[in-house]
């Protein structure tokens, strides 16, 4: 039986317009939470990356992850996710070694392609082959990783008779995202863990999403198990109604800055409205409600995930939308942790 344990995130620190907090005071802010999930045993803690916003969307996931590590004593951090034709993999190798002996070995590396134009113009970074420039940077980081010197002679990287140091505290596990059939063979073939989209349809989505990958890897021939993560926007209130409102308006803003994104559109006031034009199917496919309400929609999620052969799974709930108040965010994660987490997982398992 699979263990599955719950996480905290994607957090994209976006600070919209209506927010009258600076980015400092969004910054601090999450520290606290963060701090405070570690006190109540969330398994991890996830952050996403983006470039180029104007509601200053994290750039910069292992520096802020550092500032986490230095907070926080057990949960694991992870990257949801560092956008890789943006950065360079001996430097990412670097920094993520740093960042897992800092924080004795508790970072997770999920990495991704990204889809924005304007980023990857921003970068001057080439969109042809990009899948394979994937390909070589994950074999990049397991050398750069590994206990000697290494050498990659790939079509588009080429390292010879190169150290890195200092190596990680420990093996860090490689995460690979995306919902297409490319990314998930892609995930299923060289990752050790795999994630889809948090926009993938909901708990029954999710399901079929890990579903898709084990049998992937299967047909890939390989053995060892693949750990599993997903993200799901939780609304939690005293009513239906009231739990949807808490997250609403933070989870348009950022799901509409996503659509103008992709539309090369650069201005994101009032772009959660042009995301509420989807209000119906979105809310159908958010877990909302009371604690009560929000377990019996969870449970068939962690039941499924229990049955599947993974090496670990865990599911992050994005309670803290951008925007959310620092008291109602620590008031929302314990509420959380207290009734919901505690009736699905029992102590020993977590």
């Amino acid at each position: 039986m699979t263990k599955v344990s719950f996480a905290l995130g994607q957090m994209t620190l976006q600070v919209p317009s209506w927010d009258p907090r600076s980015v400092a005071e969004v910054y601090a802010d999450m520290l606290e939470v963060v701090a405070r999930a570690d006190e109540l045993g969330y398994h991890s803690f996830w952050l996403a990356e983006h470039h180029g916003a104007e509601d200053s969307y994290n750039p910069s996931v292992l520096p802020m992850l550092a500032a986490i590590a230095a907070r926080t004593t057990r949960i694991g951090l992870g990257t949801a996710v560092m956008l890789t034709p943006f950065h360079h993999p001996l430097r990412v190798a670097e920094d993520a070694a740093v960042v897992d002996q800092v924080s004795n070995g508790r970072l997770r590396l999920g990495l991704g392609l990204g889809w924005s134009d304007e980023e990857y113009r921003m970068f001057g970074a080439p969109t042809k082959g990009r899948g394979k420039r994937l390909d070589e940077f994950v074999a990049t980081l397991r050398g750069a990783w590994s206990d000697d010197r290494f050498t990659v002679t790939g079509e588009h990287l080429r390292f010879e008779d190169v150290l890195v140091t200092p190596k990680p505290a420990h093996p860090i596990p490689i995460f690979l995202g995306g919902a297409s059939d490319p990314a998930m063979r892609r995930a299923a073939a060289i990752a050790d863990g795999y994630f889809p989209p948090s926009t993938v349809g909901g708990v029954a989505g999710v399901l079929d999403n890990v579903r898709s990958v084990l049998a992937m890897r299967a047909e890939a021939g390989i053995e060892t198990p693949i750990a599993f993560g997903c993200f799901l926007p939780i609304g939690i209130g005293d009513d239906p109604d009231s739990a949807w409102e808490s997250i609403r308006r933070g989870l348009f803003h950022t799901r509409g800055s996503y659509l103008r994104w992709a539309q090369n559109r650069r201005d994101l006031d009032g772009c959660d409205e042009d995301a509420a034009a989807w209000e119906d199917t979105v809310r159908s496919q958010t877990v909302h409600g009371t604690p009560a309400q929000v377990v019996e929609q969870l449970r068939p999620l962690v039941e499924g995930l229990r049955e599947l052969p993974l090496a670990e799974a865990f599911i992050s709930a994005v309670l803290v939308p951008v925007g959310m108040p620092k008291a109602t965010a620590l008031a929302t994660i314990e509420r959380f942790q207290l009734e919901v987490m505690s009736e699905l997982i029992s102590a020993d398992s977590r």
